[in-house]
This record gives C-alpha cells, sequence and structure tokens, in this order.
C-alpha cells in the first residue's frame, strides 16, 4: 500500500482534509450547525435562542427598550420566519404609531446576530416567504410590503382596505397561492370576519369569503397545507379552502378544550394546530381528518396572548407564552419537555442544522 511521507495514506490524507474542511469551512455553508428556535418575547423586545439537543437557552439578543407608557401597553403581535438562510422578526413597538418602532429585524443564523433593520409600515405583524421574496402585513398601516430576501430592500408597498361597513379586525397573517394573496380579517361574536382575496399582481380585490358559517371567532391562522388548499383558524376548528374556487369544503372540528386557533405548522403529511390553552391537533393533511390531540398543559391565563409552532427535523416546537418552549418528538407526536422562560415567549422558527430552514407557524 503506497505511503506518503508523513505514514498516511492517501485515502487517509483525504478523510483527515474532509474532516479538516468541515471544522474550518462547513459552518459557512450550515454543516454542523445545532437546530435552533428563534423565539421573540411577546413584546418584541427580545430574541431568544434556544438549542434544540440540548433543550437549552444558549443566548438571549435584546432588541429595543420599551419607553414607560411602552412597558404599560399590551404588546402587538409579531412574527418570525425562517428564509433564504436569514432569520426575519417583526418589531412592531408597544405604540400603534406611525412614528413607533415598526422594524423588521434580520438574524444571521450562523453568528446570531443581527445584521439588518428594515423599517416598514405601521405594526408590521405578519411574515410570509414566497419565492426570493418575504411579504410583511402592516396589521395598522393597511399595507403589505415585499421586502427581497437578497437584499433587503422593499420592493413594492400592496395597500388593502377594510372589506365591511363595520369595521373589521385587521389581518394579523397572510397566505399566496395560485398568483392571489388571502388576507383574514378576524371577526367576533357581534361581527363574523372573512377572508379577503386579492390578485398578487394588481393588487386589486377580487372576492371577500364570509367565515361566520364556520365559527364567529377567526379566521385567525392561516396556512396552505398543499398548493390548492389554506387552513384557516376557527373557534375550535379548521376551515378547509380550496384556491381553486375560493370556497371552504370542509370544516375539522378539533379538541373540545380548543380555544382560538393561532398557529399553525406543516410537517410532510401533518399538519400542526395550536393554540395558547392546552393542546396541539395533529391533522392528515392529505384526507384532512384529525388524527389526535397532543395534551400540552392546561391552563386558562395565557388565553390573549400569541402562542406559535413550528416544526422541524423531528422536533415540534411550541411557544406558550404562559409556561416556556414545549418540545414535541416528531415520531412519538408526544410532549418530550418545556423549557420553562421567565417571560412570556411569542413567535417561533426553527433553522434546523444543515437542512433546509424551516418557518414558523403562519409562514410557508
Amino acid at each position: 500500500m503506497e505511503k506518503g511521507s508523513s505514514g498516511f495514506t492517501p485515502r487517509m490524507l483525504n478523510i483527515l482534509l474532509f474532516v479538516l474542511g468541515l471544522i474550518i469551512i462547513g459552518p459557512l455553508y450550515g454543516y454542523g450547525q445545532m437546530e435552533k428556535a428563534y423565539v421573540s418575547s411577546q413584546d418584541g423586545t427580545k430574541i431568544f435562542i434556544f438549542d434544540l439537543s440540548k433543550h437549552s437557552l444558549v443566548k438571549t439578543i435584546n432588541v429595543f427598550t420599551p419607553t414607560p407608557l411602552g412597558k404599560v401597553l399590551p404588546p402587538n403581535i409579531n412574527d418570525v420566519a425562517v428564509a433564504g438562510g436569514k432569520v426575519f422578526v417583526t418589531v412592531p413597538g408597544p405604540e400603534i404609531t406611525a412614528s413607533g418602532i415598526n422594524e423588521v429585524k434580520v438574524l444571521d443564523p450562523r453568528s446570531d446576530t443581527i445584521t439588518g433593520t428594515i423599517k416598514a409600515g405601521m405594526t408590521p405583524s405578519g411574515l410570509l416567504p414566497y419565492g426570493d421574496q418575504i411579504y410583511v402585513v402592516n396589521r395598522y398601516g393597511n399595507t403589505i410590503q415585499v421586502i427581497d430576501i437578497n437584499t433587503l430592500k422593499i420592493t413594492r408597498t400592496i395597500p388593502f382596505t377594510n372589506p365591511k361597513t363595520t369595521p373589521l379586525n385587521n389581518p394579523v397573517f397572510m397566505e399566496i397561492a395560485n398568483d392571489k394573496i388571502y388576507l383574514p380579517f378576524p371577526g367576533d361574536l357581534a361581527r363574523p370576519g372573512g377572508i379577503q382575496v386579492i390578485d398578487l399582481k394588481t393588487g386589486q380585490a377580487l372576492k371577500f369569503i364570509e367565515f361566520g358559517p364556520v365559527s364567529s371567532y377567526g379566521p385567525y391562522a392561516i396556512k396552505k397545507v398543499a398548493e390548492d388548499k389554506i387552513y384557516l383558524g376557527g373557534s375550535q376548528s379548521i376551515a378547509v379552502l380550496d384556491t381553486r374556487t375560493d370556497g371552504i369544503t370542509k370544516v375539522v372540528p378539533l379538541s373540545g378544550k380548543d380555544l382560538l386557533v393561532q398557529s399553525i405548522a406543516v410537517y410532510k403529511d401533518r399538519v400542526y394546530v395550536a393554540n395558547s390553552v392546552s393542546t396541539v391537533d395533529v391533522i392528515d393533511r392529505t384526507n384532512d381528518s384529525l388524527i389526535k390531540d397532543i395534551d400540552t398543559g392546561y391552563h386558562s391565563y395565557a388565553y390573549h396572548l400569541r402562542s406559535d409552532v413550528a416544526a422541524g427535523g423531528n422536533t415540534i416546537v411550541v411557544s406558550d407564552a404562559g409556561r416556556g418552549l414545549k418540545i414535541i418528538d416528531g415520531k412519538s407526536e408526544k410532549l418530550v419537555t418545556t423549557i420553562i422562560s421567565e417571560e412570556a415567549l411569542g413567535p417561533v422558527g426553527i433553522v434546523a442544522g444543515s437542512e433546509t430552514p424551516i418557518g414558523g407557524g403562519n409562514k410557508r
């Protein structure tokens, strides 16, 4: 067997060089990265980074310090999405004003540092990766803004109006399918909500889909689960929307403990539906049937806060505003542990090691 002057065979030398390459160059390309969850605090002032393999918090990033008034105001809903090797976090700030925080922060998951700040419209709430762009719903600014993932520049602003004479609650999230934007306007007992359908190319409103026959509350969470199918979260239910006809074709009843569906995540042929009270419902997206619900521990004191669910690797992660970060094993679909947090956790996105990054609950 041929040996080099150092005593290594050519094969041994190649293996050594490969290993050294992984150590030195690998992190630049995602090799060997830990599976991490990026979780925003409910008020958007902090971003928590968790190592999912060790079930531990590894870093906290302070985003901004609220004013004395901001500290007593209820938090505005924000969001997290993973796209193009970056982590995007909306930071609306506590005050609903054009002069408020109103930003989108961009993190590099290799260094876990903030590498960009984008000034958005008023109260940016929802993020949706789509192609090489990421769409932002400015909840009280009545606009959708489009950000180029590579340049981090806003390339388009799409205005929207409230579709009812008696205004509905403003949309938090959105979806895109078949060249159409689906914008859910949540309702309540006095005014059932619905979904505004907007032409993606022209920005013109096409249709309003009434949600009242499904649930007085909702739609809140929205998620495309197949090319022609969107799930909409109501009260104790999921509505199935066919994007070819823009009609609701089925209602899937959920666990009796559920309140308003707050977040939806897709992983393989399963759909995970979360609320902020007690359960994660598992749905077979091939036939739109409820398979089971996963008990994550009942409580009622955080139902008014944002809960989120994300899936990646073999892990389902639920940010529970009242208790912390819940880790569910993707194979057994059982609760493994809860990482206790002293602060109320909000939206979450997963960067799954060397795999393709996977976003949070209401993102595609």
